[in-house]
């Protein structure tokens, strides 16, 4: 099984949602991760169900979330994560 990360720090990530809903679909686990300007995303009730299926991140300094959907974490964790992912692409 392939992991793929999927990098989002634009406002507007529809496509990348789906892009990615698409390798799930063929088996990947999918990890998001959100910065930037796409940090809204994790506020965002309707981006968090149409993810539902996703690990959902976002740095604890930009986005730390309560939420049980959301990990807020740490560059190490980031760096590790990347480096455990099959594949990565960007949303910038």
């Amino acid at each position: 099984m392939m992991e793929t990360l999927v990098i989002v720090s634009r406002a507007h990530a529809d496509t990348a949602f789906s892009l990615a809903e698409e390798m799930h679909k063929d088996g990947d686990t999918v990890h998001i991760f959100f910065t930037g300007r796409g940090a809204h995303h994790c506020d965002r009730e309707e981006s968090l169900e149409k993810l539902s299926w996703a690990n959902i991140y976002s740095f604890e300094t930009e986005f730390d979330s309560t939420r049980d959907e959301i990990k807020a974490v740490g560059y190490d964790f980031f760096v590790d994560l990347l480096a455990r992912c099959d594949r990565t692409f960007s949303w910038i």
